[in-house]
Parts: C-alpha cells; sequence; structure tokens
C-alpha cells in the first residue's frame, strides 16, 4: 500500500518538475538566441550623454557613431564633419532680417542658401505610402507628401481620380506581395535613377522629410542601411511598420535582385499585416541588420504612436516596447524624429501646421518683431509728392523746409487739403528764390482761403 502511494506521489512530482522546467529551458533558450542576434548589433550604451541634461547642439545619431568601412578604412563621422568635408558650415541667420528685412537687402537674401534647401536638393528623399483610407491620403498630398523629393501612393483596389493610386498589375494575395511588387515598381520606374533614400510608411503616419535628410545626409546611400523602430520577433529583428522604415538604395537593390519576378514575390511571404517581418527576415538573411537610429541622449527618431500620447506618457507593455532592439531612455522623442503615426487627417494637419507655419513670438525680435520693409524711403517720399502735385522734377537736393514752404503754397495746412488763393504766384517765387539761392521767407505764403476741397 505504501509502495504504491510512493510510486505515484513520485510520477507526479516527475511530472510537476518536467512541466516546470521546460518552460524554464525554453525561455533560457530564447534569451540566449536574442543575446545572440543583438551582440552583433553592439549596442551603444553612452553612459556619459545619459548623466547629462540634454541641450540643444548638435545630435549624434547611434547610426553615426557605428564605425563603418568604407574605401578600405573606417570611418567616424557626424553631420558637422560631414558639411566640413564638403568645405560648408552652417551658420545662424536673423530670421527678422531674413523675412522682414528693407526692400535694398532682397538680393542678399536670395543668395542665402538655407540649409534645409540645400539638404532637400543634394538628399533625395522617395516617399512610399500604402493606402488604406483616401481621406488620410488626400491629407498626406496636402501636407507632409509635398516636402518629398518623389512620392507614390500604392493602393490595394483603390480608385480615385484625385488621388493617383497605383494598384500594381499582379494579384495580390499578401501584404508582403503588395511590398515587394512596390519596390519593383519604384525602382524600373523612369524616375530610379533620382532613388537614393526610400521611406515606407502607412497612410496613418506623419513624416518629417527634413529631419530625415538630416539623419541620412553623412551616409552613403549605396551601402546597406536598413533605418527605423527595430524589434526582434520570432527569431529575426526587423523595424515595425507602424513607425516607418527606410532603405537605402544599396539594400533596395539587392532585395529587389532578389524578388525578380511577380512569383518570388508571392512566395516571399502569405500573411496579411506582417509585410514588415518578412522585409526583416528577407534582408537578415542578406546580412542586413537594422541600425539604431537612437540620439546620444537614446531618445527615439521613428515612432509608432501619436505625438499626444508619447508626451502624456504610455504604458508600455507590448512587444513594439518590451521586444525593442535598442530601448529608448529618459523622454522618447529625439529633437530630430521622423515619423509620428497620426490616424485622422485633423491630426495630420494639426501636426503640419505646427511644425512649419505656427510662430511664436517668446521675445525681442522674434519673427516679426521690427517694422515691415518701406518699399519707397523717405527721401523718395518728397520727391514723388513734388512731382505728382506741383509737376516739379528737377530738384533733386530738396530739403524738408522747401518742401515743407512749397506744400504749404498751396494748402493752407498740408493735413487740410484746402487750396489757397493764387498759390501759383507764391510756388513760383518759391522755385526761383531756391535757384538763385535767396532766401525762401520773401515769398508769401500766407493767402485768402477758397472754400471748395480737392
Amino acid at each position: 500500500m505504501c509502495l504504491r502511494f510512493l510510486k505515484k506521489r513520485s510520477g507526479f512530482l516527475i511530472g510537476f518538475a518536467i512541466g516546470f522546467a521546460l518552460p524554464l529551458l525554453f525561455i533560457l533558450w530564447k534569451r540566449i538566441f536574442v543575446t545572440y542576434l543583438t551582440y552583433d548589433q553592439e549596442s551603444w550604451e553612452p553612459e556619459y550623454h545619459l548623466n547629462k541634461k540634454p541641450h540643444h547642439k548638435e545630435i549624434i545619431l547611434q547610426l553615426w557613431k557605428k564605425q563603418k568601412r568604407t574605401h578600405d578604412y573606417f570611418n567616424n563621422v557626424t553631420y558637422d564633419a560631414w558639411l566640413g568635408e564638403q568645405n560648408l558650415r552652417s551658420y545662424k541667420i536673423d530670421l527678422d532680417k531674413h523675412l522682414y528685412g528693407p526692400q535694398e537687402r532682397d538680393d542678399a537674401k536670395e543668395s542665402i542658401n538655407l540649409e534645409w534647401n540645400w539638404l532637400s536638393e543634394q538628399i533625395s528623399i522617395t516617399c512610399v505610402v500604402f493606402i488604406e483610407k483616401l481621406k488620410l491620403g488626400k491629407s498626406i498630398q496636402a501636407t507632409w507628401g509635398e516636402r518629398c523629393n518623389n512620392i507614390y501612393f500604392f493602393g490595394h483596389r483603390l480608385k480615385n481620380t484625385e488621388l493617383p493610386v497605383i494598384n500594381v498589375g499582379a494579384e495580390i494575395t499578401s501584404s508582403w506581395q503588395l511590398l515587394c511588387e512596390a519596390m519593383s515598381y519604384i525602382w524600373n520606374d523612369r524616375a530610379a535613377d533620382k532613388l537614393k533614400w526610400v521611406i515606407f510608411v502607412k497612410d496613418d503616419t506623419m513624416v518629417i522629410p527634413e529631419n530625415l535628410r538630416y539623419m541620412v545626409a553623412p551616409l552613403n546611400h549605396e551601402d546597406d542601411y536598413y533605418l527605423g523602430h527595430p524589434i526582434i520577433m520570432w527569431g529575426h529583428p526587423y523595424n515595425v511598420a507602424q513607425a516607418g522604415y527606410v532603405l537605402s538604395r544599396g539594400t533596395l537593390a539587392k532585395v529587389v535582385k532578389m524578388f525578380d519576378s511577380s512569383e518570388k514575390c508571392a512566395a516571399g511571404g502569405r500573411f496579411w499585416k506582417k509585410e514588415d517581418y518578412y522585409l526583416g527576415k528577407h534582408l537578415f538573411s542578406l546580412g542586413i541588420h537594422p541600425s539604431d537610429t537612437r540620439d546620444q541622449y537614446l531618445r527615439g527618431t521613428f515612432h509608432g504612436y501619436s505625438l499626444q500620447v508619447l508626451l502624456w506618457g504610455v504604458n508600455r507593455p507590448g512587444s513594439y516596447w518590451t521586444r525593442a532592439m535598442y530601448p529608448t531612455k529618459r523622454t522618447y522623442c529625439s529633437p530630430v524624429s521622423v515619423t509620428f503615426s497620426a490616424s485622422e487627417p485633423d491630426k495630420m494637419h494639426t501636426l503640419n501646421f505646427l511644425l512649419y507655419h505656427l510662430r511664436v513670438f517668446m521675445n525681442e525680435g522674434k519673427f516679426g518683431s521690427i517694422p515691415a520693409k518701406a518699399l519707397i524711403s523717405e527721401d523718395d517720399v518728397w520727391k514723388i509728392a513734388l512731382e505728382e502735385e506741383f509737376n516739379i522734377t528737377h530738384l533733386d537736393d530738396i530739403t524738408s523746409d522747401v518742401y515743407y514752404k512749397i506744400w504749404h503754397s498751396k494748402y493752407s495746412e498740408p493735413g487740410q487739403l484746402k487750396i489757397t488763393k493764387d498759390y501759383r504766384i507764391t510756388l513760383d517765387c518759391l522755385l526761383a528764390s531756391y535757384k538763385k539761392g535767396n532766401k525762401l521767407d520773401s515769398c508769401p505764403t500766407e493767402s485768402v482761403i477758397s472754400n471748395r476741397k480737392t
């Protein structure tokens, strides 16, 4: 009896031990595997910067800190250092003078090459937007889409005359296939020679192309870059579509070469809403990993949440946070952030207005605190008045006193516009005396005032 009880008890204990040990072994194996994946990326933890208060000097992104082999040597470059290599430097200008300065500065203003404008010409950004709601697509077209060097709208069975949505010819069976066909389309388009950097986003995303240009300017677009907000799921790192992701020309060329037919695109992934995972998986097989896009204070630059949510705080239980390949610290938003979520057209237009149109009067000399420029100088006003009112064109050195005497010869008071009697006699006397250098007081200026008005 006792022996049977012990056998039953030992069987229960063995089963309990196996059931308890297997999950532990699975978790341990998973952590080892994930650690192996992240070890190759050599995540940089700048403790020095984390212990300092953020300031508004140059933003140093992690992808700039990585040493990358270019032209057979190791190069460590930041944005300012890259500008120096172009024999350029940026400097601040007085926006009041630039926007509201006097007319004679117009030629000088045209010679000023603003940094954002110069970057727009040098760093080509192609935007690819996947449309599900036409109203969001129209909002993108009217806001940040105008700041891309080139933009494509792709959809699945969508047609609209106001929005140029591209429906690829192949029968689409998965979101990965749509992404794959879109990459092939832009690669074979007539504007393919302008492809340098391509950002892929959904229609509920707000993109700031100027910040993306700042981010990628020091990088070689012919190299392999894969930027965004990376997480690790199912054994592979990938940038989530929720925050958008960027491919360099070099990376895009390898993907298009790998999937050079519609059949290969269709076979590359069969589930909807997983195109970002499939892309990361295929890039991983090519040896291309997501880059660390945080700044020196470990603040993120690609955001799959709205700005309001990020500023007010967000619970972070989801895989977007818990499986982040490069976790953010402190506040979540870098000053050079590239993307935010904007799920409604009004939110997109609001962000666009705040970023590009709203100006704040903070202190002296900020956006219009100086008088507006005068189209005519004060001296020229006298000459124009003399020419139009008295038909006098030969007195270039007229003074304010003489001008007043001449005006007073016609009107009793300049502000009343009541014509004096026989003003022409007094005017001729003033002009003759002025030419001879005589005193103007000898001419009569008081006359009988008529009752009519001009």
